[in-house]
């Protein structure tokens, strides 16, 4: 169960589109060569503190479908049966409506 999120990382529940060829052949999205995905954002950090000890504000929020770049940073966790993928608020590109 988690608690808390720390600093600047992001949980997120990724968004899985399967492409199917013209045969018919399903190409699940994690053999895609693609690193720009969406997702909804499951659980979200207070934000990184800079050299002052001060807080940032995070640019995203709980719920959030969003844009992100998948990273080498990027890891997949394994919490309760479901699987987020970490990320930090600097690989979100635009938050979606």
């Amino acid at each position: 169960m988690i608690k808390k999120v720390l600093n600047d990382n992001i949980l997120l529940e990724v968004e899985i589109k399967e492409q199917q060829t013209n045969s018919g052949i399903i190409i699940p999205d994690s053999a895609s060569d693609k690193q720009i995905q969406t997702g909804r954002i499951a659980f979200v950090g207070e934000g990184r503190l800079n050299d002052k000890g001060e807080r940032s504000l995070m640019s995203v929020k709980t719920g959030d479908l969003v844009l992100f770049e998948k990273g080498y940073n990027s890891q997949e966790v394994k919490i309760d049966e479901k699987t987020y993928l970490k990320i930090s608020e600097s690989d979100i590109i635009a938050i979606l409506e």
